[in-house]
């Protein structure tokens, strides 16, 4: 069925014990609103989804309250890290996405684990003084390599987000049916819609490995630097 500019996913948590049903349909919370969240109506919300499968009827029918959440993107092309080095932007912050892709929350894991890798790599021990400049060069370095490390993969899952949205709410059409007509091919061809199961995606987004990435930037990133430790 035609789903226009709105999709359906469902799945399970929890083993069994819970339904997530996540909806996404057009915004039309005022512009000038601040807030991302507001409360829905249960009636309209059916109302946007009649005619749909009847079992999304069912499950809908089942709520007694309903949130409106807005959806925004963001890219990082601006510095993640204060010059002191005294603070670092990660996840949403720095790389909101689109649900699409399903990998929002991945991205900032990943965040956390390539700048604890960077951090580890600081010189530590009673003997380094925490607030000589050396020390803080080296900080500013590491933080360097983590920025160096997440800008171009977050930025690719944002775009490739987006594309998601697209494909997703085709409309009923040449467009849509080359899509479905893709998604049926063995193998699966590069820009499967089913971006887990693309061959030019799904390596790159489920296989990413953090420490090669921080191996692989440590030395070419700015200058690096020694800090020296003093002995007692």
């Amino acid at each position: 069925m035609d789903g226009g500019l709105m999709s359906a996913v469902n799945y399970v948590l929890r083993q069994g014990e819970l339904f997530n049903m996540v909806l996404l349909v057009p915004d039309d919370i005022p512009e000038q609103s601040l807030a991302s969240t507001v409360e829905g109506n249960v009636q309209e919300m059916c109302a946007l989804f009649e005619g749909w499968d009847p079992r999304i009827q069912k499950l809908l029918k089942l709520c007694q309250s309903v949130h409106k959440w807005r959806l925004c993107i963001r890219f990082g092309d601006y510095d993640w890290t204060h010059p002191s080095g005294a603070w670092v932007m990660l996840g949403d912050s720095v790389h909101a996405t689109l649900p699409y892709l399903a990998s929002g929350a991945g991205m900032a894991f990943e965040d956390g684990a390539v700048l604890g890798e960077c951090l580890s790599r600081l010189p530590s021990g009673p003997n380094v003084s925490k607030s000589s400049p050396e020390f803080i060069a080296a900080k500013r370095h590491a933080l360097a390599v983590f920025e160096k490390c997440r800008k171009q993969r977050t930025q690719m899952v944002v775009e490739r987000g987006n594309t998601q949205q697209y494909l997703y709410h085709l409309h009923d059409g040449p467009e849509q049916e080359e899509r479905d007509r893709k998604m049926r091919m063995v193998p699966t061809p590069e820009g499967e819609a089913l971006a887990w199961r693309d061959p030019g995606l799904a390596p790159k987004l489920l296989g990413y490995d953090h420490i090669a990435d921080v191996d692989a930037n440590w030395e070419t990133v700015g200058e690096k630097v020694e800090v020296e430790v003093a002995r007692l």
